[in-house]
């Protein structure tokens, strides 16, 4: 019985110690520890003399080692860890999810999101994209298909609720939409927790990408969340081209275009950006663009606090006012336009 007891031990501690040594992931490892512990807790319960209690509180204490020496070693030496399950979104990006605690693996660093608190950690290129309409055309089987994966989505901003939460939906385009503007349709929707992130300059009909968790979904709602979210940084409303609308008949009169801003012989200037067309005066009005970014690189003249901008399509004058004037880049400069 001794030499049983013996062999059992010693096969009880290369299941444990072996793992440690294999800097790979694998479930193996994972299993050969739990048996390791088990028949570690066999070795004490053949022992003739040994207490109930010890047979009982000794495995704990070595699944408590293992695992705290696991963590420390995954931490301190980039080591692949084993108390863990692998969620793998793909040969870049991995999840592993441990009890107390996951590890984003990025690019093979390891980062450690002690108590599940921290967002999605790694770059969000590193993700392929879904579209919110084909994620919602069916959002049962889309919840099925990445329950509990972190996904990357884009779509385009359907409400914005409080400062923690964005809603997206289904849309449709329609043949002249401007200024974003699309069809939802309120079948389905995907409620993003954005938590903590700054959405201030996000509006209605913007487009938008996310990675997060897909954490559960609604049936009677039709509505599936994110959770862990990070949004992706994006420059689609930096680059634009500039589309002038003249006036068939000029009077020479400023007309209002939008708050302190006027027109002259010009009906409207379009900003065509890559994925929208927009009025001048509604991204204004939305802070898509300022004065600032459609002067940038014009040509300026100052006179008695005026600037008189150049641009490619169109002219500005912009009055120690306050006042702007959008100018038919035909008309001579004319500061006195700022008296009127």
């Amino acid at each position: 019985m001794e030499k049983k007891r013996i062999i059992i031990l010693i096969i009880s501690l290369l299941l444990i110690i072996v793992p440690f040594f294999i800097n790979v992931f694998t479930i193996y490892k994972l299993i050969s520890l739990a048996l390791g512990i088990i028949l570690f807790d066999v070795f004490l319960a053949l022992g003739k003399k040994m207490h109930l209690f010890l047979i009982i509180y000794l495995p704990i204490l070595l699944l408590v080692f293992t695992y705290s020496l696991d963590y420390m070693k995954t931490y301190m030496l980039d080591l692949k860890p084993i108390y863990v399950l692998e969620n793998k979104i793909n040969n870049q990006v991995s999840i592993y999810n441990s009890l107390l605690y996951r590890i984003y693996k990025c690019n093979n660093k390891y980062i450690f999101d002690n108590d599940y608190k921290m967002n999605y950690a790694c770059e969000t290129n590193l993700i392929s994209n879904i579209d919110i309409n084909t994620l919602l055309s069916e959002p049962r089987q889309s919840y099925k298909k990445y329950k509990h994966d972190f996904i990357k989505v884009t779509g385009k901003v359907s409400k914005i609720i409080g400062k923690s939460k964005i809603e997206l939906k289904e849309y449709t385009t329609t043949d002249n939409s401007i200024n974003g503007y699309v069809k939802f349709n309120d079948n389905s929707k995907l409620i993003v927790n954005v938590n903590g992130a700054d959405i201030r300059n996000y509006k209605i009909y913007d487009y938008i990408t996310v990675v997060g968790l897909l954490d559960s979904y609604n049936k009677k709602a039709e509505e599936l969340t994110l959770i862990n979210t990070k949004i992706e940084e994006n420059n689609l409303y930096d680059n634009y081209l500039i589309e002038v609308i003249e006036s068939e008949k000029c009077d020479n009169a400023l007309k209002d275009y939008t708050d302190n801003y006027y027109t002259l012989c010009l009906d409207n200037v379009y900003l065509n950006y890559e994925v929208d067309n927009y009025e001048l005066s509604y991204a204004l009005k939305d802070k898509k663009i300022t004065l600032e970014d459609l002067v940038k690189d014009s040509e300026k003249e100052i006179n008695n606090g005026h600037t008189f901008y150049s641009l490619s399509k169109f002219n500005i004058l912009s009055c120690q006012n306050g006042k702007n004037i959008l100018m038919n880049k035909n008309l001579d400069k004319d500061y006195s336009l700022c008296e009127e």
